[in-house]
């Protein structure tokens, strides 16, 4: 079904809504006829494609008026995910079979990975899905693969499908994407995967069912006759290796190791669609002939009945299918992901062998061989020599299920929907704004929109460079008066909030300066940057244009863009550096800014002072920053007075504040303490 020309897709997804709103109505008033059943199975492993053809078979055997389509339900989830999923998982079981292992371990036991790989799917998938189904206007849909009854549960929760939903399990273990709460029925083979689901999808949820395998592994069959029929001696021990529906595992060497077995006079390998695989084994045993390669076979009932001991590498359909046939079955070979969990699993209960290595492999068969206790060298054609398991009686076909499946599952109101997803949408914003708000990874794109260049020089005729001394709380009053005692007048910042008057007095007395300062970036504290300068500002006489130093690990996108809307400069630098580190071995230049950490202990404080003998030996002399910056008309006092940027002296309208931007600035390339260039504002 297509939308007309030029529709939305959204307008197409109602459309379509309605579409099978209406043929629902008219089914209901029309004649009558037969029901519809829609299988999705999907071409990832054989196992459930075999589940789904089993449940066709049952269908089409039972006496109700029914209608069943098999599609490919991965295929009808859109051309992208089917070659990721299908063909990613081919490659990886051939050729990394560890990155598997990781994937799935990732799936099943963290839950924003499993959250993530479902939103995928349903994103990607939910729409084209949806479409197939309203195509063949199902009365049940039933799904054969994880990952599109992830889909199918999503859809029939969300109301675009209104038929009632069935999923096939046949694993018996990681049944994270087998159970969905959105599911109407779940049909295990297994007794012991019934309480998982339920943990799952809730309570009367799942049904246990007979194995969904063809009827023709139910059916006695004569190993004598069998091995007759595919040309293999009816004399000795037969080992079926089997690697799956697309020859995985290590099936050269199982092979290779019952060649050296003497009871073993036949070893059928079966390769599936493997081609490459079954030819280079046919290469390999050339010279064997006890060994015969299939490639994918519909004679798997035969085989099964004729052999002794079934090596199987994967798990699933194929052991529900030798435990029919009453065939021992030994799992070796790909040890990974769902088939390690399942394997595992159905050692425990006794169900198979499992075989972790060749000597492990050789021991689990011969032990399968005495546990057997028969030999057909004897036999006749009316003795059967391996019994079939019978299965325990009181589970219903999973036909008589599907078609009398129960409507369990509650469609989510849409208003709830679109509340979630407001609100999901609305938590994504916020986090994503949050982070680049807090973080100082974009900042120098953002200080580019925003016209902010951090001062790391001031184009000054003076002999001198401004120094920032950023100290602890509790010592600026004692650094301060330690350095005035020298001669020594700085700038000072200690990161502890709005100074109280006191304290700014105290420097001025000192002629030193305060100058505000935006403290070290936290999540969610960049939001008060705003109203902290101003402040400080405020506290400090600064009304407009001010500098304030920024952190040692740069400013936040908020901290710059809300300091920018107060009018604040950020002071960077041009050199920035401990009191205790070593002298750098760049020169200072008249004009540079340099911004001195210091502790407060007394070594620092000497540090502090054999930094301004080192700028002096270059004919520099230190000065607070508000010296360098403040109006022209005095500046060039002879007297030597220096004037705080706290206490701004404005004469006329012609002198800027002390300690602020003044008007002429231009751009300049500083070099950092790094030794790169540091683009800045030179005022």
């Amino acid at each position: 079904m297509r939308a007309p020309v030029g529709l939305p897709m959204a307008a197409e997804h109602i459309l379509m809504r309605r579409r099978y709103r209406k043929r629902t109505s008219r089914r209901a008033s029309g004649p009558t006829r037969p029901r519809r059943v829609l299988i999705l199975s999907a071409d990832v492993g054989e196992g459930h494609a075999a589940a789904a053809r089993a449940l066709s078979e049952q269908i089409e055997a039972s006496e109700q008026n029914v209608e069943v389509t098999v599609i490919d339900g991965l295929a009808a989830m859109g051309p992208l995910l089917r070659p990721v999923v299908e063909d990613g998982y081919r490659v990886q079981l051939r050729f990394f079979p560890w990155t598997y292992t990781l994937v799935y371990w990732m799936l099943e036991h963290i839950l924003p990975v499993r959250m993530l790989a479902r939103r995928l799917l349903c994103l990607l998938g939910s729409r084209p899905l949806a479409r197939a189904i309203a195509e063949h206007d199902p009365d049940v849909v039933v799904s054969t693969y994880p990952a599109v009854t992830v889909v199918l549960a999503r859809l029939r929760r969300t109301s675009e499908v209104r038929c009632p939903t069935v999923a096939t399990i046949t694993d018996l273990t990681g049944l994270f994407f087998w159970a969905q709460p959105g599911i109407d029925m779940h049909l295990v083979m297994y007794g012991e995967s019934m309480s998982s689901v339920e943990r799952i999808a809730g309570a009367g949820s799942v049904r246990l069912v007979r194995p969904l395998i063809s009827a023709e592994f139910l059916q006695p069959r004569c190993p004598v006759a069998a091995r007759r029929a595919l040309g293999l001696p009816e004399a000795g021990r037969t080992v079926v290796v089997s690697g799956g529906g697309w020859g995985v595992g290590d099936i050269a060497g199982a092979v290779r190791e019952f060649t050296r077995v003497p009871e073993v006079t036949s070893i059928v390998c079966l390769a599936g669609r493997n081609e490459q695989l079954a030819a280079k084994l046919r290469a390999a045993f050339a010279r064997e002939p006890n060994v015969h390669i299939y490639g994918f076979t519909d004679k798997m009932p035969e085989i099964l009945a004729a052999a002794d001991v079934l090596v199987h590498s994967t798990g699933g359909v194929t052991c529900l299918e030798a435990r029919a046939a009453g065939t021992p079955v030994v799992s070796y070979g790909l040890p990974i992901g769902h088939a390690r969990l399942n394997t595992r699993a159905m050692a425990a209960l006794d169900l198979l062998r499992l075989a972790n290595d060749r000597d492990e492999l050789r021991t689990h068969v011969q032990a399968s061989f005495a546990s057997d206790g028969m030999d057909l060298t004897d036999a006749g054609d009316d003795e059967r020599g391996i019994r079939a398991i019978e299965h325990p009686t009181g589970h219903p076909d999973a036909v008589d299920v599907v078609l009398q499946v129960p409507r369990r599952v509650q469609p989510i109101p849409r208003w709830r929907l679109r509340l979630v997803a407001f609100a999901t949408w609305l938590t994504l914003l916020f986090g994503l704004g949050s982070w680049m708000m807090s973080t100082d990874e974009v900042t120098a794109v953002a200080a580019k929109f925003l016209h902010v260049h951090p001062l790391v020089r001031v184009n000054t005729t003076q002999a001198a460079v401004g120094v920032i001394v950023h100290a602890p709380k509790a010592d600026v009053a004692r650094v301060a008066s330690e350095l005035a005692a020298r001669g020594i007048h700085v700038s000072f910042a200690d990161n502890a909030g709005v100074p109280f008057p006191e304290r700014i007095a105290r420097l001025r007395a000192l002629s030193d300066e305060f100058m505000p300062e935006v403290p070290g970036s936290a999540p969610l504290r960049w939001e008060r940057t705003r109203g902290l300068l101003h402040k400080q500002a405020r506290a400090l006489g600064l009304h407009h244009r001010f500098y304030y130093l920024q952190p040692l690990g740069g400013l936040s996108v908020g901290q710059l863009v809300l300091a920018r809307t107060d009018d604040g400069t950020p002071v960077q630098g041009a050199l920035r550096l401990s009191a205790t580190s070593p002298v750098p071995q760049r020169r200072m230049r008249a004009g540079d800014v340099l911004v001195v950490e210091v502790s407060g202990s007394s070594t620092s404080v000497l540090g502090l002072e054999r930094i301004v003998a080192w700028l002096g030996s270059s004919g520099l002399s230190a000065e607070p920053l508000a010296w360098l910056t403040r109006s022209p008309s005095i500046s060039a006092s002879s007297s030597g007075e220096r004037a705080s940027a706290a206490a701004p002296a404005t004469s006329t309208s012609s002198d800027t504040i002390s300690g602020s931007p003044p008007s002429g600035v231009s751009l300049r390339r500083s070099p950092s303490n790094s030794g790169a260039n540091t683009t800045g504002i030179t005022v």
